[in-house]
């Protein structure tokens, strides 16, 4: 590829795609570098330089690969980033890092003389690329007696260990690739849920860290600010009561620059004054800047959210959405209100800018598709059709305006849902389509000798059969999701299939039972009921996104079940209508 996502893009020395990435590699193998760190501290003068390659994830999300001979010393670089401030604090330790990338945290954990470290990626071509593709220049890493690869999803595979960690690091880990226009503020995230960080420190000793690394903006450090609001309100959930005696942020930003990055310290126990003076004087040391202890905090944000003391009130009144984000809502990197959309003081702010691309984006897609409804369904309905035709045809419209949008709204629901629980957005449209077309289909077949609703009970019992199978799918499937989201890969899509199969088998019915119904009436009119549905599905594919980001997946799963319900009522009414005239 040349033209990449805007940009004329330099041929790479290594390139690879799988079904949800592509990797490239670029950079000479043999020319020294200056030591790079997203967070390296100005402290750090020294001219030893080091071999390094970039690699590029899906143009976007970027991460280095390190030369490594066996010399740890040529590494001293790593002990003054500030993504690995936590090996200060945690000696001997044995260590667990989520996203491994081109290896940097593996090598820091070494270069800090840890026990062990086991790395977590879910990209297998990313651990091919460091340990073989270009063993010979890692030091071939997997081969080191303390380091452990693992290729799973980091939530699942931890949820399901049974071991304990002294760390847990997760450094820079996003979804930044998801595109260069933003659109990763809409995207689910199951790393940075407070389900997910349960897990996270339930799988620490009692004197662990878990540790996480985000940009810190100057003006307002949203993500940093989220990060706490996770740590809070994680730590309440674990039944302590006093979260900032557990939490250290600091912060490294160079000159004029607009932001930097912030690292957060979550100890399961309390903050000794023996950690926290290493801390303060490894900080002084390296120039960093304490943002929140048990000592000190930057501002009264940090102090309050940290407190855990009436959080609910404060966040709620806080200009931007800093809330802990849950399974039902897990859009971290969404910060934005729908309802400040168009606040002066909300617009001015550059923490959200990249917010505003997409959800401006977003609401000019939701408006433009239904104008295009309105311009290219509704007036030339009204204006090319037999007005004697029309006339009684309005429940139709709406039966079948109503599985257009129910369809949708559950099926985006579930995508969304099982982003969490498979762990990739890939696998989750690929379960979601599979499982919902197939049984769909399948349950469409099965209509074949089902009467009109209008005239026959059978066709009204599979829509109330539709409604029963939507509300038990609604009640237990987060039950379901809970009970196995520490099985393999396999068992997890498995268990997927097996709740959506049901839910699509009857959804399938709805279309067909619905053109029983309309069959009674003029031909004509047929196209313009596959139209309406057609296009009540493309709107309600936005729709539900927005209902998500404003009020969380499972009222976009409800509104669908809704839709439902009126088309349910829809033939009875029409029924009775008809017995009335009798």
């Amino acid at each position: 590829m040349k033209y990449v996502k805007g940009g004329i893009e330099s041929r790479p020395i290594y390139e690879k795609w799988n079904s949800f990435s592509r990797i490239k590699v670029e950079g000479d193998l043999n020319i020294p570098l200056k030591p790079f760190g997203w967070g390296l501290s100005s402290a750090y003068t020294s001219d030893r330089k080091v071999r390094r390659l970039y690699m590029n994830i899906d143009a976007n999300a970027a991460t280095y690969i390190t030369g490594f001979d066996g010399n740890l010393n040529d590494l001293e670089f790593l002990k003054y980033d500030i993504v690995n401030l936590v090996h200060y604090s945690r000696s001997d330790a044995n260590v667990l890092v989520i996203g491994t990338g081109g290896g940097r945290d593996i090598l820091s954990a070494l270069v800090f003389e840890q026990k062990s470290v086991l790395g977590i990626e879910i990209n297998k071509d990313i651990i091919d690329a460091v340990n073989q593709k270009f063993g010979d220049f890692t030091g071939h890493l997997d081969k080191n007696p303390k380091v452990t690869f693992v290729n799973d999803e980091a939530r699942s595979y931890i949820a399901r260990l049974k071991d304990k960690f002294d760390i847990i690091q997760v450094s820079l880990i996003d979804t930044w690739a998801a595109t260069a226009a933003g659109a990763f503020v809409l995207t689910e995230n199951s790393l940075y849920t407070v389900e997910a960080w349960e897990i996270f420190l339930k799988h620490l000793t009692p004197s662990g860290i878990l540790t996480f690394s985000r940009w810190f903006h100057r003006d307002t450090p949203g993500q940093i600010y989220r990060l706490t609001s996770l740590a809070s309100s994680s730590l309440i959930q674990l039944g302590v009561k006093n979260p900032r005696k557990h939490i250290i942020i600091l912060k490294h930003t160079k000159q004029d620059a607009p932001a930097g990055i912030g690292t957060i310290l979550i100890s399961k126990e309390p903050f000794s004054d023996r950690n926290l003076d290493i801390i303060e004087k490894i900080a002084f040391k390296m120039q960093f800047e304490m943002v929140l202890s048990p000592r000190f905090s930057l501002d009264s944000t940090f102090a309050t959210i940290a407190s855990g003391e009436n959080l609910n009130m404060f966040l709620k009144k806080f200009p931007i959405n800093i809330t802990a984000p849950t399974d039902d809502s897990p859009f971290f990197f969404n910060m934005l209100r729908i309802k400040t959309l168009f606040k002066r003081e909300i617009l001015k702010n550059q923490l959200i800018n990249i917010n505003m691309q997409a959800v401006f984006v977003l609401v000019a897609l939701l408006i433009t598709v239904i104008l295009l409804i309105f311009l290219c369904i509704i007036v030339p309905l009204i204006l090319t059709t037999n007005k004697g035709t029309l006339r009684g045809a309005l429940p139709l419209f709406i039966f079948f305006a109503a599985i257009g949008f129910g369809f949708m709204l559950v099926e985006i629901s579930q995508m969304q849902r099982l982003i969490i629980f498979l762990g990739h957005p890939t696998y989750s449209l690929s379960v979601v389509l599979f499982s919902l077309l197939l049984s769909s289909g399948f349950g469409s077949y099965l209509t074949q000798k089902v009467g009109n609703p209008i005239s026959t009970n059978s066709a009204n019992l599979l829509l109330f059969l539709l409604l029963c199978s939507l509300l038990i799918f609604g009640i237990l499937t987060p039950y379901a999701i809970n009970a196995f989201q520490g099985s393999i890969t396999t068992v997890r899509i498995s268990v997927a299939i097996g709740t959506l199969f049901p839910i699509g088998l009857f959804m399938g019915m709805a279309f067909p039972i619905g053109m029983k119904m309309a069959s009674t009436r003029s031909a004509s009119l047929t196209p313009w009921l596959w139209g309406i549905n057609g296009a009540t599905s493309v709107c309600a594919s936005v729709l539900a996104v927005v209902i998500s980001l404003s009020f969380g997946i499972s009222k976009t799963f409800w509104t669908g079940f809704s839709c439902y319900i009126v088309a349910f009522i829809i033939p009875l009414l029409t029924r009775l209508k008809k017995l009335s005239l009798q």
